[in-house]
C-alpha cells in the first residue's frame, strides 16, 4: 500500500462502505422511532433503562441523528475514490440519486393517496396522519423534484445531498492541492462556518432576502455541518487518513473488541454530553475504524449489516411511511410497545419492502424491454411485408 500524505485511502472496500451505511441506517431508524414519541401510535415505545436521567432509548435515539453526517461522510469518501483520476460525471451522480428517489416516490406516494388519505388521529402530531388528505398539483411537483418534503419530511436530506454532489468538483479542486494537514484545517473552518456563521447571516437585515433564498437555506443553513462531513469524507479518501488511523490504533494495541466498544461509548458520551455534533468530522473516522475491526471478528453480524447497507438508500426513503405516515404499518411497528422489538420490526418491514421494490422495478424494466423488442420486431415485419 502506498504511504505518505497524499496516498489514496484503501481502508474501506465498496463492501465495507455498504457495511458502514448499514450501521448508519440502523442509527436512522433508531433516531426516528425512539426520539419522536408524538409521531408514534400510542405515544411512543417503552425503554427499560435510564441514563443521565433520561430513558436510554431516548438518549440513543438522539445520538442516532449521527446517521446523516455518516451518509454525507461516506458519500464524500465514495465519490472521491470512485472518481479518482477520472472526469467527474455530475449528471450521472444526480441521475443515480434521483432515480433511487423516484422509484420510491412513484410507488409510495400513490399508495398514500389511494389508501391513507383518510386516517384517524393515531398519534399526537396531526402532520403525520394528514399527509395524504389533499392532492395539490404544485405540491406534488415540488415534492417530486425534491425541493419540498411535505409528503415525507424525512426526505429533506435529498436536496442537501444533491447540492453536495453539485459542488464536488470544487471540493476536489481544493483538496487535491493541499496536504492532509491543510485539508483538515479547511474542513474545520468549513464546519465552523456551517454550524455557526452561515445560519446567523440569514437574520441580518442588511443582507436583504438572503434568509429567504432557497439555495442558501438548503445548502448553507443546516442543523449540523453535513457539508463539512462530505468534505471530510473526500479528504479522508484523498489523504489515506483511515489507513493511517487504523495503522496507528494497531501499533498502540487499540484494535480489540473491548477498545472498539469503548470507542463507541466515548463518542456517544462526548457527542451527547460534552461536544455536540460539530466534531462529527472526527467522530465518524474513529467509529469507522472501530466498527470494521469489531465486525471483522463477528462475521454473521457483519454479513447481516452488509445486507442492510445494500438497501440503505431505499430503506432511508421508505421507513418513514412504516414508522409514521401509513397508519396500519405504523401501528404494527408500535405494537410490541418496547423499543428494541419495535426497532427490529421496523428494520424487517423496511428491508423487505426495499427488496420487493427492487424486484418490482426490475420486473417493470423486463416487461418494458420485452414490449419494446416485440414492437420493433412487429415494425420490421410490417416493413418487410410492404416491400
Amino acid at each position: 500500500m502506498q504511504k505518505g500524505s497524499n496516498a489514496i485511502d484503501n481502508f474501506l472496500t465498496p463492501d465495507d462502505t455498504k457495511i458502514m451505511k448499514g450501521i448508519a441506517i440502523i442509527c436512522m431508524l433508531m433516531h426516528h422511532l425512539w426520539f419522536f414519541p408524538t409521531r408514534i401510535p400510542g405515544g411512543g415505545v417503552i425503554g427499560l433503562f435510564t441514563l443521565f436521567n433520561m430513558q436510554l432509548t431516548v438518549y440513543l435515539g438522539i445520538f442516532g441523528k449521527i446517521c446523516v453526517p455518516m451518509f454525507f461522510f461516506f458519500g464524500g469518501y465514495g465519490v472521491y475514490k470512485s472518481s479518482y483520476g477520472k472526469p467527474y460525471d455530475i449528471i450521472g451522480r444526480l441521475k443515480k440519486l434521483y432515480f433511487a428517489y423516484w422509484k420510491v416516490f412513484l410507488v409510495f406516494i400513490p399508495i398514500g393517496f389511494l389508501f391513507f388519505s383518510s386516517q384517524f388521529p393515531y398519534c399526537a402530531d396531526p402532520f403525520i396522519y394528514t399527509r395524504f388528505e389533499k392532492l395539490v398539483f404544485k405540491e406534488l411537483v415540488s415534492n417530486f423534484l425534491g425541493f419540498t418534503s411535505t409528503y415525507n419530511r424525512e426526505w429533506w436530506f435529498l436536496i442537501s445531498y444533491a447540492f453536495a454532489l453539485v459542488t464536488f468538483p470544487f471540493v476536489r479542486a481544493v483538496i487535491d492541492r493541499g496536504s492532509a494537514r491543510m485539508n483538515i484545517f479547511i474542513v474545520i473552518i468549513v464546519s465552523l462556518l456551517f454550524a455557526h456563521i452561515f445560519p446567523g447571516l440569514k437574520t441580518v437585515k442588511e443582507l436583504g432576502v438572503l434568509g429567504n433564498n432557497h439555495m442558501y437555506l438548503r445548502f448553507f443553513c443546516q442543523i449540523a455541518p453535513y457539508a463539512a462531513c462530505f468534505w471530510m469524507g473526500a479528504v479522508v479518501a484523498r489523504n489515506g487518513l483511515l489507513d493511517r488511523l487504523n495503522d496507528s490504533a494497531k501499533l498502540h494495541g487499540l484494535l480489540n473488541p473491548l477498545a472498539d466498544i469503548m470507542a463507541w461509548c466515548i463518542v456517544v458520551y462526548l457527542r451527547q454530553n460534552e461536544i455536540g455534533d460539530v466534531f462529527d468530522i472526527f467522530f465518524i473516522p474513529v467509529l469507522t475504524v472501530a466498527s470494521m475491526d469489531l465486525l471483522n471478528r463477528i462475521k454473521v453480524l457483519k454479513k447481516g449489516i452488509w445486507y442492510l447497507g445494500r438497501q440503505s438508500t431505499s430503506m432511508w426513503l421508505i421507513h418513514p411511511f412504516f414508522c409514521y405516515y401509513f397508519g396500519v404499518p405504523a401501528m404494527i411497528v408500535a405494537y410490541p410497545r418496547y423499543a428494541v422489538p419495535s426497532l427490529l420490526v421496523l428494520i424487517l418491514m423496511t428491508y423487505v419492502a426495499s427488496v420487493l421494490l427492487d424486484y418490482f422495478w426490475k420486473g417493470a424494466g423486463f416487461v418494458y424491454r420485452k414490449a419494446s423488442a416485440v414492437k420493433i420486431t412487429f415494425k420490421r415485419s410490417g416493413a418487410s411485408g410492404e416491400k
